[in-house]
């Protein structure tokens, strides 16, 4: 198997009929890292010949997708090239071309059996056990008698002649792929309309663009007889074809939505970084040795090979997609990170944008705060949103950590008070020596202090280390939610003297 090639040309093909979904983005990343690695041209084309599913919206969200993985395309949409247009829909009259081309070398021919002899046809091949497929009836018609059907207005659609023998794909990825002749019906390429087929357009595309590696998933690989088949018959190259496995949900099952998000678009809004989706797609299906888990782009591009792609279907591990969420967000300097967040903390209401700058060193204390801990931006908004809004809502276990021993909602407002007059004084060390004095002093130990303590100011059972917290907080909205505490146990079902649930 090799890979090398030095005029190679690649493309991604997408239907802009809605989301860029995490298999097509796979492939694409795929085609890229190839190109790349090749020095050769990587071509985004748009397949937007069904016109009733295909809207501006997904277009937009195909080359939004595109632009957030850094999968730069050397010639396509907002680019241009030598090789245009890069929309199918731009390029019909050069398929009817083609088709005509094809009738007159004998390779097609026009077919003008009706819908219902067709029927009548498939019911009798299924009643007999046979396999359902067209007969070739107007396969042998004379050419007089086209042609009177023709001038008549007999609707008619062009069919593929395929001849006798084998068609062979070498691929890639999945070895050698023998297709018998005799399995391939007589293919339609162009409708009774005048609209060709899939099959005619991408090898049409292909051919016109010189694609020289096609490059995309196993659902393909039954189409690609019949591409072959017509590349030959136009005396158009035959392009290498790779074949990738499709990505499996937990169970070997189709992956669809219940098993999490599958539209890049979505994990872009949730605010995955692109280093981590990029690693989360090129290991579904690719290894580069045993040991070597997280790949920097341009190692990607050094080290990618289609050697390393497996034949077997890649697993849908949404673990592993937090895990490398994780690791890329601990990479990135807090100034980073903080330029990220700070346009959705605005766009979630919680902070006016002057604010985002004139309180940026602040900012950057609570950003600081949750890096170990988030795995994507939505995180960082959703975790630092106590900072800017005064509990309304409790988890299970802050509420419950406040009913446990309801007498401490006093020994939580007498520490607002030993923190009011110092607190800008007192670092957290010292602010956390202050909590073990009045925990000793009230024979509270520092756990049924604090867990507490942690639920009244943030809503939840776990934070960042809590006098950190407090820190950041500041004084005001320290003192006023410690101080509320008696009050919010009480709504809470506790209160003065009552039993832990």
């Amino acid at each position: 198997m090799t890979d090398s090639s030095s005029t190679v040309r690649v493309r991604f093909a997408p239907s802009p009929t809605g989301y860029l979904h995490i298999g097509g983005a796979r492939t694409a990343l795929y085609n890229y890292l190839f190109a790349r690695k090749q020095g050769g041209v990587f071509v985004l084309r748009i397949e937007d010949t069904d016109r009733e599913r295909s809207t501006p919206a997904a277009m937009q969200a195909i080359l939004d997708g595109m632009r957030y993985l850094g999968l730069d395309w050397d010639e396509g949409p907002e680019v241009g090239g030598d090789h245009g247009p890069y929309f199918q829909s731009e390029r019909v009259e050069g398929y009817r071309a083609l088709v005509d081309g094809l009738l007159e070398s004998g390779a097609a021919y026009r077919c003008f059996c009706s819908r219902e002899r067709l029927d009548e046809l498939r019911k009798e091949q299924m009643a007999a056990k046979q396999r359902v497929h067209y007969d070739r009836r107007c396969r042998d018609l004379g050419a007089d008698d086209v042609a009177a059907r023709v001038e008549r207005g007999d609707p008619f659609v062009v069919r593929f002649a395929v001849g006798e023998g084998e068609t062979v794909v070498d691929d890639l990825i999945r070895g050698r792929v023998v297709f018998s002749n005799d399995e391939i019906e007589d293919f339609i390429v162009q409708r009774a309309d005048g609209t060709c087929v899939y099959n005619l357009a991408v090898v049409g595309d292909d051919s016109g663009m010189e694609i020289t590696h096609v490059i995309r998933g196993e659902d393909h690989l039954t189409n690609t007889p019949k591409q072959i088949l017509l590349f030959r018959a136009l005396g158009a190259p035959v392009p290498t074809y790779a074949h990738i496995a499709l990505i499996h949900g937990p169970g070997r099952q189709k992956l669809s939505k219940r098993h999490g998000a599958v539209s890049v678009t979505e994990y872009q809004e949730q605010g995955y970084l692109p280093e981590a989706m990029l690693n989360f797609l090129v290991r579904m299906g690719w290894s580069y040795d045993d040991r070597q888990e997280i790949f920097s782009r341009e190692e990607l591009v050094e080290k990618f090979s289609l050697d390393g792609i497996s034949r077997s279907p890649a697993m849908y591990d949404l673990d592993r997609l937090k895990h490398l969420g994780n690791y890329y967000m601990r990479q990135r300097s807090v100034a980073d990170l903080t330029d990220l967040a700070g346009p959705r903390l605005v766009a979630a209401g919680l902070l006016p944008e002057e604010a985002a700058r004139t309180r940026r060193a602040w900012l950057e204390r609570m950003v600081a705060l949750e890096q170990e801990r988030v795995e994507n931006l939505s995180q960082i908004v959703d975790r630092v949103r106590f900072y800017f809004e005064d509990p309304t809502e409790y988890e299970p276990k802050a509420a419950k950590a406040l009913r446990k021993k309801p007498e401490v909602g006093e020994a939580l407002v007498a520490f607002a008070d030993v923190l009011e007059e110092k607190f800008d004084e007192n670092g957290p060390a010292a602010m956390e020596e202050e909590a073990r004095r009045l925990s000793e002093a009230r024979t509270i130990s520092m756990k049924d202090l604090c867990q507490p303590m942690r639920a009244v100011l943030t809503g939840r059972s776990f934070s960042p280390p809590l006098f950190d917290v407090i820190a950041v907080l500041g004084r005001e909205a320290t003192m006023r939610r410690l101080r509320a505490a008696p009050e919010i146990i009480k709504s809470l079902g506790g209160g003065a003297g009552g039993k832990s649930s």
